[in-house]
């Protein structure tokens, strides 16, 4: 009888994923989906200005953002990066801190705008204009990180998207491209 010396072994094929499923992009997806809508709500609410949003609007709004943009950042990210990073591969590298710095850009107009939208005792609040100027400036780049990081995930992941998942990336891209 010959026994084989491997059977039962786990041997990992690769430190990333070999084969990207509709699975694997859900969950990506789902966030950016969240962060879209919560621009949408951004843009909404920049358009009915110069009318300020009242204080339940804005009680309710800001702890949605400040959770949706800050986790997202913090947990979709090393899931990215688990998933796309390649050794030795200067164009993931590249693409992947770009989206970093994108998210990171996100973290930081978030901040600005709940200090914005929620002035401390004693500060006074944005005039309309400003503050449509603050609102239009984040949705717009938060957009941008979105459609960024769809389509690095397009690039990096290449061929090893499964056609299911493809489409599914596609359909996101254009969705967001008509949106």
């Amino acid at each position: 009888m010959q026994h084989n010396h491997f059977e039962g072994s786990v041997v990992p094929f690769a430190r990333r994923w070999h084969v990207i499923q509709e699975v694997d992009l859900v969950r990506l997806l789902s966030a950016n989906g969240r962060r879209a809508a919560l621009c949408n709500r951004l843009e909404d609410l920049a358009d009915s200005l110069p009318e300020l949003p009242g204080e339940e609007q804005v009680a309710a709004l800001c702890p949605e953002l400040q959770e949706a943009i800050v986790r997202d950042a913090r947990d979709e990210l090393s899931y990215l990066d688990a998933m796309l990073r390649r050794q030795g591969d200067p164009l993931a590298d590249v693409l992947l801190e770009h989206v970093r710095m994108r998210r990171s850009a996100d973290v930081a107009g978030v901040q600005e705008l709940v200090a914005a939208l929620q002035p401390k005792e004693g500060e006074t609040r944005l005039a309309p204009d400003a503050l449509g100027y603050l609102l239009r400036g984040f949705f717009s780049d938060c957009r941008r990180a979105i459609d960024y990081e769809q389509l690095a995930i397009l690039a990096l992941a290449g061929h090893r998207l499964t056609p299911e998942a493809r489409e599914m990336l596609i359909d996101a891209i254009a969705e967001r491209a008509v949106g």
